[in-house]
């Protein structure tokens, strides 16, 4: 098929590949991977071709249209992934999670609250131990002020999910609005967070209630790793709050044995830590050998990049004092 000017045109666009071949864009014209912050002209002519694409060509299937519906979501476009459910009520499968699911995210990207409620209450029906339906439905209850609801639907998620640290921050807050205290609004978390035994909820409650106090917060944490918890979310906090106590002895032994079982390799912020705690012992160039397991990652956030080269340069500095 030979592609319209429109069409043509949007082969600049950034989009996901069942976007562009719905467009009939094909890998040979499509370079919108070169253009990351499209013109407001641009993206009005995106919306026009896909507008017009919806009253000619439908989606070839069930898993189709939710491949696209998908999509368009991950490129903030929720009117037009709407509209594609709205064209194609017949493929759309009620059945489906991620359908389900996405069509929530884009109902709630609009402030259609009403509709956004009605898709996530059926993906939490379809898959109940997935969490994003409970964080979902309890900021939904929480904007319209039914307060109650909104923490029946936390709770419920950390029944499935106990150390949810996004369920975690929204209890926080309503615990907090619920008694207007924040000290004692913390304090409450930290009684669900016992009840619940959660090393999320528990780290968090000590933060609110006094982030100075480091050693409370290790003393919180430290049983988890004693009892066999090997999260990589636990480890990347536990270990973080070890070098913030100054216990720099324990990091190393505790990433290794992470290490040991790591079939993807140590994620960053576990490279850090140990390269901070080698800094800390004094053993610089154990602290350098540990950096060099960063360029085995590929897309390294710019923050973790400044603190690789802040750790080289005193590690190297002091390399040069000795």
């Amino acid at each position: 098929m030979t592609l319209s000017n429109s069409q043509s045109s949007v082969a600049n666009f950034p989009m996901g590949p069942n976007v562009r071949g719905w467009l009939n864009v094909s890998p040979e014209a499509y370079r919108g991977d070169q253009n990351t912050s499209p013109t407001a002209e641009a993206v009005a002519n995106f919306i026009d071709v896909v507008l017009e694409q919806l009253e000619t060509t439908s989606p070839k299937n069930r898993e189709h249209l939710v491949d696209l519906l998908e999509e368009l979501v991950g490129m903030n476009m929720p009117l037009l992934a709407i509209k594609l459910t709205d064209a194609y009520p017949l493929l759309f499968p009620k059945d489906d999670f991620r359908a389900q699911l996405n069509l929530g995210n884009a109902a709630m990207l609009i402030s259609d609250l009403a509709r956004a409620e009605d898709a996530f209450v059926v993906a939490q029906q379809l898959v109940p131990e997935e969490p994003a339906p409970y964080i979902n439905l309890a900021q939904i209850y929480s904007h319209d002020g039914m307060a109650a609801k909104a923490r029946e639907w936390c709770l419920a998620g950390l029944d499935t999910d106990q150390d949810n640290t996004r369920l975690w921050e929204l209890l926080a807050y309503m615990e907090q609005q619920t008694c207007g205290d924040t000290l004692e609004g913390a304090k409450r978390l930290a009684i669900l967070a016992k009840e619940r035994n959660s090393w999320a909820g528990l780290s968090l409650s000590c933060d609110l209630i006094n982030p100075e106090d480091v050693l409370t917060k290790l003393s919180a944490l430290e049983p988890f790793w004693n009892e066999g918890s090997r999260g990589l979310e636990y480890l990347i906090e536990f270990t973080a709050v070890l070098g913030m106590a100054g216990q720099y002895d324990k990091i190393p032994s505790i990433i290794w044995a992470v290490e040991k079982e790591a079939t993807n390799g140590l994620p960053w912020q576990l490279i850090l830590h140990l390269a901070q705690a080698y800094l800390g012992l004094g053993r610089d160039e154990d602290a350098l050998l540990a950096l060099d397991k960063l360029n085995n990652i590929g897309d390294l956030p710019d923050a973790a990049r400044d603190a690789a080269q802040s750790i080289r340069s005193e590690a190297k500095g002091q390399e040069s004092v000795h």
